[in-house]
């Protein structure tokens, strides 16, 4: 049975890899064939937080993951994630979500989270540079 802790220990396990895609990409097939689910979103969205400076993949094996999950219940975790810590990769992933919906209410809710990561002092740098981007390239 995987739970919340256990998905956090295998990431944590592969966290200083120098083939961390690779292992990570293990891992999701593990998951999968597990039938795990959208119960890994949360601790995916959690690892990523506190470890902002991994290299992911462009988007990476987790994103392909998470991202099973679209209209799912994920959008709300990444939501909830940008809310306790917006990282790059995370701020990435609202750009990514952003850009997949049609309803323009729904978008404008999700481009208002970007704009307030944009805006925010208290993250570092480079998430709030990337949201700044985004908000720019959203807002024209």
């Amino acid at each position: 049975m995987f739970t919340d802790h256990s998905i956090q220990a295998q990431l944590d396990a592969i966290e200083h890899s120098a083939s961390f895609e690779e292992d990570s990409g293990r891992l999701v097939d593990t998951w999968t064939g597990a039938d795990i689910g959208l119960a890994a979103v949360e601790p995916i969205l959690k690892f990523m937080e506190t470890h902002p400076a991994i290299d992911y993949g462009s988007p990476g094996p987790l994103v392909h993951f998470i991202e099973r999950f679209w209209m799912k219940g994920y959008e709300e975790r990444l939501v909830a994630s940008l809310n306790r810590r917006p990282t790059e990769h995370t701020t990435w992933l609202l750009n990514r979500v952003i850009n997949g919906l049609k309803d323009s209410q729904v978008r404008d809710g999700y481009i208002a989270i970007m704009r307030g990561i944009a805006s925010n002092t208290a993250i570092e740098d480079e998430a709030r540079a990337l949201a700044s981007d985004f908000f720019a390239r959203l807002a024209l």
